[in-house]
């Protein structure tokens, strides 16, 4: 059977070959056009016969000219472009992510190794932009940080400092790049988690989520101190999750404003009971033997 194409039944419409003869010598204007002829040695005659797939590359390749972000893109397939080859006379156009839309599947690769999460993507996608603009002025904090993601340990950061400095965004930065390099990766706002913990109990997914933490290669536990502590969350959920990562050689990233002494404080809850007390100091010693501490000055 023949195609369309084949029967020419446009042959004889004046109107419509006067269109086609001045679309043709739109398209042969256009730089976007020239530039696939230059390429691969064409001329006139290989749009006369691929009319229409000259027009739809044309139309696909302006709509990206005045495009800076993916905000920008209105295509149903945002963030790909037309790609067009001309081989044996033949064209052959296929999809192919854009600059915005390789940036695109690689935040979208990285997430899907940060299993866990309870942050906005943007706190697990920090680049070095980012690092830049940190309040810090410790400069061999960021660097431990960088050395830490060129060879990965089995020991992980104690980051402390006061608010609004850095600690989580450099955190987020280790995440990044972990979960980059194909590490199962998660990142928690404690005080959040526990209060999600809390009210799901009774529900599907409670212990699911208690057992990718532990499980994980690389976990952040941020703002450690900062939930309201009680024995269920220190004991059951905490150092649960602490000795069974140590166990496994799974190492742990912490962000906090406490030193030791605070932290002794805040966790201690009964401060006449000797067996409170060393609840207490085996936690913080698991955690402080586990990662190096890195106070961060702004």
């Amino acid at each position: 059977m023949e195609s369309i194409k084949d029967m020419n039944i446009f042959d004889f419409d004046e109107d419509f070959q006067r269109n086609k003869e001045n679309s043709i010598q739109d398209l042969l204007k256009d730089k976007v056009i020239q530039d696939i002829l230059t390429k691969y040695h064409q001329d006139r005659s290989i749009i006369d016969h691929n009319w229409a797939e000259f027009l739809d590359y044309q139309e696909d390749s302006h709509q990206c000219l005045n495009c800076h972000s993916l905000d920008d893109c209105h295509k149903t397939t945002k963030g790909m472009k037309q790609f067009m080859e001309i081989a044996d006379d033949q064209i052959h156009m296929t999809l192919t992510p854009c600059v915005f839309g390789k940036e695109l599947l690689e935040r979208q690769k990285i997430l899907s190794h940060i299993l866990m999460r309870n942050v906005s993507e943007k706190l697990v996608l920090v680049t070095p932009e980012d690092i830049k603009r940190l309040s810090t002025t410790d400069e061999n904090a960021v660097k431990k940080i960088y050395s830490y993601i060129l060879d990965p340990k089995e020991y992980g950061f104690y980051i402390q400092g006061k608010p609004r400095i850095g600690k989580s965004t450099l955190a987020g930065f280790l995440i990044r790049n972990l979960a980059k390099n194909g590490y199962s990766c998660g990142y928690i706002h404690f005080p959040t988690f526990l209060l999600d913990l809390k009210n799901s109990f009774g529900e599907y997914g409670n212990d699911n989520n208690m057992e990718s933490l532990r499980t994980l290669d690389y976990l952040v536990i941020d703002d450690l101190g900062g939930e309201n502590v009680t024995p269920w969350s220190r004991d059951e959920v905490l150092s649960s999750i602490i000795t069974y990562r140590i166990q496994n050689q799974k190492p742990t990233f912490y962000t906090s404003e406490y030193g030791k002494e605070e932290l002794m404080k805040i966790y201690t809850l009964r401060i006449k009971d000797a067996r409170d007390k060393i609840k207490v100091e085996r936690l913080l010693q698991s955690i402080f033997t586990s990662s190096l501490p890195m106070v961060l000055k702004g």
